[in-house]
Formats: C-alpha cells, sequence, structure tokens
C-alpha cells in the first residue's frame, strides 16, 4: 500500500477533536518509557519530563502523546516499566480522569491498536499498597490518528505517528521487534546505538520527513508527528509538517504547546542557574505562531 493510501485510511477513520482558543494542548511523542535499566533510553530524562508534565498538567493543557510513548519494541513486558516510572503514568492517570489525555500509537507500542490486548493486558498497574494490579486508564482508546479541529481559523492538525512513511520499519516490524531485543538492546548496555534507527540515521530521517512534508504540502493539510525525533515548526511558506521531536534528546525534551490560538516549539531541560543550582527550565525555541499564519499552506491553489 502506497503512503498516499495508508495515510487516507488512517485519516478517514481518525475521530475529530475541536478545540478553540481558549483551549490548551501540548503534543509530546517519543518518550520511549522502558525498564530503568542501562537500556533505557527515557530514564535520564525522567525528571524533566515529570516536572513538565506537572506544569502541563497544573495548567489546565490537554495531552497528546503522538506514539511510541511505551518502548515495547526493546522491552517484551510492560509491568516493569510501568513500576519504573509509576509517578509518570499516576500524572498520566490525572489527565485521564479530567478527559485530557489522547493516546496515539507508534511502531514501539503498536500493540495498542489491538483493542482486546489493551483491555486485558496493557491497560494496567499493579498497586504496592493492595498488591494487586488496578485498571490505569477506565475507557481506555488508543488510536492511530487523530484530527484536532481549530474552530477559530478553522485549521485541522492530522496527528499521527509518523512511521507509516517510514516504509520498510511499517513494513518489517517484527523483524524489528527481534533485532532490538536480541541484539541492540545488549548493544546498547554497553555503549552502542542503532544505526538503523530513524532518529541515529540522518539520510533515513531526511527520507521520511520529506515524505511527510510532501503528503501534506499535496494533500493540503497540516500534520503533527513524531517518529524523526527531529523537532519541527514550520515557515509560513512551507509544508504545514509540524513535528514535536522526542523525550530521549541528551539532557532535554521537546514538545509542541497550542495555546491562545498559537503554537508554539518548546524545549525542557535541566541547566544551572546563576548561583550554580540545577535547576529545570522551559524555553520557546520557535514561536509562538498564530494557527491563522498556516490556512493558506491548507487551502488549493488558484
Amino acid at each position: 500500500m502506497s503512503l498516499n493510501k495508508r495515510l487516507k485510511k488512517i485519516y478517514n477513520s481518525a475521530e475529530t477533536v475541536s478545540f478553540g482558543n481558549k483551549d490548551k494542548l501540548v503534543f509530546f511523542s517519543d518518550v520511549h518509557r522502558g525498564n530503568n535499566s542501562w537500556a533505557d533510553e527515557f530514564a535520564k530524562n525522567e525528571t524533566v519530563y515529570t516536572h513538565a508534565l506537572q506544569y502541563y498538567y497544573d495548567n489546565g493543557f490537554t495531552y497528546v502523546e503522538v506514539g511510541d510513548g511505551d518502548e515495547l519494541l526493546k522491552f517484551k513486558y510492560l509491568e516493569p516499566i510501568r513500576i519504573a516510572h509509576e509517578g509518570v503514568y499516576r500524572l498520566l492517570q490525572k489527565f485521564h480522569h479530567k478527559k485530557r489525555l489522547y493516546y496515539i500509537f507508534g511502531n514501539h507500542d503498536i500493540e495498542y491498536r489491538n483493542p482486546e490486548l489493551v483491555h486485558i493486558k496493557l491497560n494496567h498497574l499493579f498497586n504496592a499498597d493492595t498488591d494487586e494490579p488496578e485498571i490505569l486508564f477506565d475507557n481506555f482508546k488508543a488510536h492511530e490518528g487523530i484530527i484536532f479541529q481549530h474552530k477559530e481559523s478553522g485549521l485541522s492538525f492530522f496527528t499521527f505517528h509518523g512511521h507509516q512513511a517510514d516504509d520498510l520499519f511499517h513494513r518489517f516490524i517484527w523483524l524489528n521487534r527481534v533485532l532490538l531485543r536480541a541484539l541492540w538492546r545488549p548493544l546498547q548496555l554497553l555503549g552502542f546505538q542503532d544505526p538503523s534507527s530513524v532518529a541515529q540515521n540522518i539520510h533515513k530521517r531526511e527520507r521520511v520527513e520529506k515524505s511527510l512534508s510532501k503528503w501534506a504540502r499535496e494533500n493540503q493539510q497540516a500534520i503533527i508527528c513524531g517518529h524523526t525525533h527531529d523537532p519541527r515548526l514550520p515557515k509560513r511558506d512551507e509544508a504545514p509538517y509540524f513535528n514535536d521531536g522526542s523525550c530521549v534528546h541528551p539532557r532535554w525534551i521537546t514538545c509542541l504547546e497550542i495555546e491562545n490560538g498559537q503554537i508554539t516549539l518548546v524545549r525542557w531541560r535541566i541547566q544551572p542557574d546563576n548561583k550554580g543550582r540545577l535547576v529545570i527550565k522551559r524555553k520557546e525555541l520557535k514561536g509562538p505562531k498564530p494557527l491563522e499564519n498556516y490556512v493558506a499552506s491548507v487551502k488549493p491553489e488558484t
């Protein structure tokens, strides 16, 4: 199946979520929560991520996870991941209880595409107080894609992980799972990185981003993706392809915020203040830019 047909199929079955200028959305992807071993790339940024998550919860944001939240390709069992990062899941649970959580699956957590598996196996958290598992998210639903429609400007964001444009990975996910668990996880414990990863291979990343940008322009459709780990906020005259980056950058995490009808690319990182104390800082890398700036890029040329 071609990329165009693949994305059209996801688009046509996607749920539409309307939001206005008074609403706040934050998009994270590629968190890659692991089991807190040396192969857990998220562990080094857990403090930064948890701080950012608390900030967005306290300030009324709706949290959108754009795929690869849980690292289920590299790690076979979810329970050790849940235990290792229980505080993170408790925060996500609070978002869910407020009806401010949307979950999109990617290639590293593609098990979430099976609703029965999610209900039976994945949607639990072990409670140390009762020594029993408990339901983490009531009525949890994982999406392959969601359309976020801005009421005032009419601009919509088709949001999906982006691995659909990584043709080799998309077709051979089962093979990549075997390689990650049997080969790259042991090597990663010794300090090696997977050169086949789209995040590590610049040529592969550029091919994926070129395909996504081309699709966005040809279909006059703004898209928000992850997968490449390369944060992106396009200029007004560029293809409306946005990317929230990842949470496994060295020493920092990135995300996209939408607030007051504007979109901003943000970085959170630990850095010293003027007294030498380590503090977590939020920095606006690009933006904020009004969503209406991008309306022209999604209208057919006359």
